[in-house]
């Protein structure tokens, strides 16, 4: 990869990790959340031991059914929003990011996101439902 793609690679994908991490981060804490109101609910038909056996089975069934559509998928897909064909000398043609416009993590749609994610957690917990509600 030339040196302008990967800096231009690099501009966009600033604050990716941490968006990853904090979207993992719900992702667990609505996981939970359902998980264990599943067993509540599930535990008032069939006890709360067994309760407890079923959504570990379902939460085990469903990581995997999950992983193994993303592996059967493959990867082979750029994951870059915008990219542009430029044509080689040796009349190769390849596909490298555009430098133009902002990146994908900038400061104004990072903190919305992580807005909506505060917002998303407190009125759950509000509500009641949450993991600290209980």
């Amino acid at each position: 990869m030339n040196p302008a793609a990967a800096a231009t690679m690099k501009a966009r994908n600033e604050g990716s990790g941490l968006f990853g991490f904090l979207t993992a981060l719900v992702t667990l804490y609505y996981t939970s959340v359902m998980m264990e109101n599943l067993e509540v609910a599930l535990g008032a038909y069939v006890g709360p031991s067994m309760a407890i056996i079923l959504v570990t089975i379902f939460a085990l069934f469903y990581q995997q059914r999950r992983s193994v559509k993303e592996f059967e998928q493959g990867g082979n897909y750029t994951k870059i929003e915008q990219t542009v064909t430029e044509l080689l000398p040796d009349g190769n043609r390849v596909e490298v990011p555009s430098s133009e416009g902002e990146g994908r993590f900038n400061i104004r749609s990072m903190a919305f996101v992580y807005l909506i994610y505060v917002f998303l957690i407190g009125t759950t917990e509000i509500v009641g439902v949450g993991l600290l509600g209980n």
